[in-house]
């Protein structure tokens, strides 16, 4: 449980609002130097909270969408935000002024001043690339369920079709059934049309009729035709 919290965006994002509201506070007590002496106290110190976070919280929509930002010489968001927070914090502590100090306030204030400088840039990288890495995982999960619901779509298509197949042959098997039963009707037919004597195909039952008595193959008109021939000779 506490590694998939330290592993997701929020873990990252509490500091990140933590370090937002040290740089409100930072960038406020600038704006309340250099603000006019003359301005009311109370409007000098609500205008300099104001600026405080009209500065602070745009770094963060900032840091969520670096990548629309033009990035030269592979410089970005992180690095401009770290490079910042390192100056103000030195503005804040007064570095720069004339009045002189020991040399190791000097090296602590900014050894300090570099730490969170240092800090600020991890931390946005690491929020920029972790809300990048977040925006990937759910635009491919996103892409996922569309490839599962097309191949959802395109399983029911195919058992749809798999059913159209079946149909088809079944009504096939059945046409070459009732197509088979035709021909072998036919066959029938014809064998019933066919003169068993010469083999010729009639067209109509009459038709094959006379061709039965007519037929020169006809065993019964081959003997009729020479019982005619004798009766002939026996008259001459």
């Amino acid at each position: 449980m506490i590694a998939k919290f330290l592993n997701s965006l929020e873990a990252i994002l509490i500091p990140m609002l933590i370090l937002l509201i040290a740089f409100i506070v930072d960038a406020g007590v600038l704006f309340y130097r250099v603000l006019p002496e003359y301005m009311n106290e109370n409007l000098k110190l609500f205008a300099s909270v104001m600026l405080g976070i009209a500065v602070a919280f745009p770094l963060l929509l900032t840091s969520v969408n670096s990548n629309l930002l033009k990035h030269k010489y592979k410089v970005g968001f992180p690095e401009i935000f770290g490079f910042c927070s390192f100056f103000m914090t030195l503005l804040f502590f007064d570095v720069f002024s004339a009045e002189t100090k020991p040399f190791n306030w000097y090296l602590t204030t900014i050894f300090m001043c570099l730490l969170l400088g240092l800090i600020d840039y991890l931390y946005a990288d690491l929020f920029v690339k972790k809300y990048n890495q977040i925006s990937n995982l759910e635009q491919q999960q996103q892409d996922y369920e569309k490839l599962k619901d097309e191949n959802k779509r395109l399983l029911k298509d195919l058992d749809k079709s798999d059913l159209v197949l079946k149909q088809s042959k079944e009504e096939l098997s059945i046409t070459k059934e009732s197509l088979q039963s035709t021909m072998d009707s036919l066959e029938e037919a014809n064998e019933k049309l066919t003169c068993p004597h010469c083999g010729k195909l009639q067209k109509s039952v009459s038709a094959y009729r006379n061709h039965i008595g007519n037929c020169k193959d006809n065993p019964k008109n081959k003997l009729n035709g020479k019982t005619k021939s004798l009766s002939t000779i026996s008259e001459s």
